[in-house]
């Protein structure tokens, strides 16, 4: 079936550095999905694979909307920067390249979307699981329907990793910032911003599967964090302006000295 005709609402981006051996996985799920509103924007960080050329492919077939940019290697947060820039749809979530949707994930989201109104929230929280159909997100308090990401941590007992899809002229108000010999900045750096925007319509279905390979970000945080000070130092030091409690502030604190020693060390 080809691409319909239909106009996009949500931007899927998803940045990718020599993931041509699992990338089709989410293209098969977007293949599936049963609203095809959507563009896929893929913002390749200089592979070295044969990323293009699989990329071209699916382009050439026309069976979705896509959207191939290839920039020199700077890192998940600079292609994250690229692909905001980029986005014109209503609506903007992030699609990690070794991951991939329920087929049903764009139909939810849009629905839930328009039901609202939007209005003047800044996005949609949703559940993650994993692979085997265990479930990654839990928030506790089921009296909750709309947070901010930290409060929903803070408050209302959200557990584990969370799909955020975020309106698009909000988050295109924020950018991670660069820094020479680095490739990393904490997701959560352009995260906390959003919050101070506004809160998050709770959307409780698993719509996104992760896999979390040897390769990822997650499995080899420690080592992003030494080879990235800078960009952790940054996260941290905005944390400090924005705590609230005297706990988050020590914890912030020491965590901050703690990478500060590190560095001029």
């Amino acid at each position: 079936m080809r691409m319909s005709n239909n106009m996009e609402k949500i931007t899927i981006f998803t940045p990718t550095y020599n993931r041509a051996y699992v990338l089709p996985n989410l293209y098969k799920s977007l293949l599936r999905q049963t609203n095809k509103c959507f563009i896929w924007i893929i913002v390749d960080d200089g592979s070295t694979d044969q990323t293009k050329q699989l990329v071209q492919q699916w382009i050439t077939e026309r069976y979705i909307k896509i959207e191939y940019f290839n920039q020199n290697n700077q890192g998940k947060s600079m292609a994250h920067n690229k692909g905001v820039s980029l986005t014109k749809t209503e609506l903007f979530t992030c699609v990690d390249s070794d991951d991939y949707l329920s087929a049903d994930a764009i139909e939810n989201i849009l629905a839930l979307w328009e039901k609202s109104g939007g209005g003047d929230r800044v996005g949609i929280l949703a559940y993650k699981g994993y692979a085997n159909g265990k479930s990654i997100t839990e928030i506790r308090d089921k009296r909750c329907t709309y947070t901010t990401l930290r409060n929903a941590y803070s408050k209302y007992g959200l557990m584990g990793d969370t799909m955020l899809i975020f309106k698009t002229k909000v988050i295109k108000k924020f950018k991670f910032p660069y820094f020479s010999g680095e490739k990393f900045v904490p997701e959560a750096y352009l995260y906390d911003q959003i919050d101070q925007a506004g809160e998050l319509i709770i959307l409780r279905k698993t719509l996104y599967y992760c896999q979390y390979l040897e390769d990822g970000y997650t499995n080899n945080m420690a080592k992003l964090l030494v080879n990235n000070p800078q960009g952790y130092i940054v996260y941290i030091k905005q944390r400090l302006y924005i705590d609230l409690s005297l706990r988050d502030r020590i914890t912030d604190t020491i965590r901050y000295t703690a990478m500060c020693c590190t560095v001029w060390t």
